[in-house]
């Protein structure tokens, strides 16, 4: 996972972090199409975590995505409205589950044949501490990018073998 640098200058109502310099090992492009288009390759990337998935479009950039997350033995609904802007940004506002008020804007830059992505985050108070909301969307991130990684690769793979 990236550095991470706080923001002095972030409202005191709003716990705010950064994740940067995530890098995945494919070009911008083929991240893309994994992280917003593809229905067989990134679905199983989390399907030991994640079922019931929906999406609803909104507007032409603009969904309603609706699942349940393994949560330790239970399984946590969760909903978000997902922005997209390709190839650049994708902007995730939790609107229920336990991160609800959070607002991530992942931000995708080409690295020749790796992407970087970095994260900023805006949370809503929630009961827990700063450090402790920081440190369970950190564990967040590290399961997805573990979990995102050998189904990438496959989906590159499945890519250029058609190319």
């Amino acid at each position: 996972m990236g550095a991470r640098r706080r923001k002095a200058d972030a409202p005191t109502n709003i716990v705010y972090f950064e994740d940067r310099n995530t890098l995945y090992d494919a070009p911008l492009d083929v991240v893309w199409d994994f992280m917003t288009k593809d229905e067989t390759f990134h679905p199983r990337a989390h399907k030991g975590s994640v079922r019931k998935f929906a999406s609803k479009a909104l507007s032409e950039i603009t969904g309603l995505l609706s699942w349940e997350e393994r949560d330790g033995p239970r399984w946590r609904r969760r909903s978000a409205r997902m922005t997209v802007v390709r190839p650049a940004v994708r902007i995730q506002e939790e609107l229920d589950g336990r991160y609800a008020g959070s607002t991530l804007v992942f931000v995708y830059s080409p690295r020749g044949r790796r992407t970087r992505v970095d994260v900023l985050c805006y949370m809503q108070p929630d009961g827990r501490t700063p450090a402790q909301l920081e440190a369970a969307w950190r564990r967040e991130f590290s399961k997805n990018f573990r979990e995102d990684g050998p189904w990438l690769r496959k989906f590159a793979r499945s890519r250029a073998s058609t190319e």
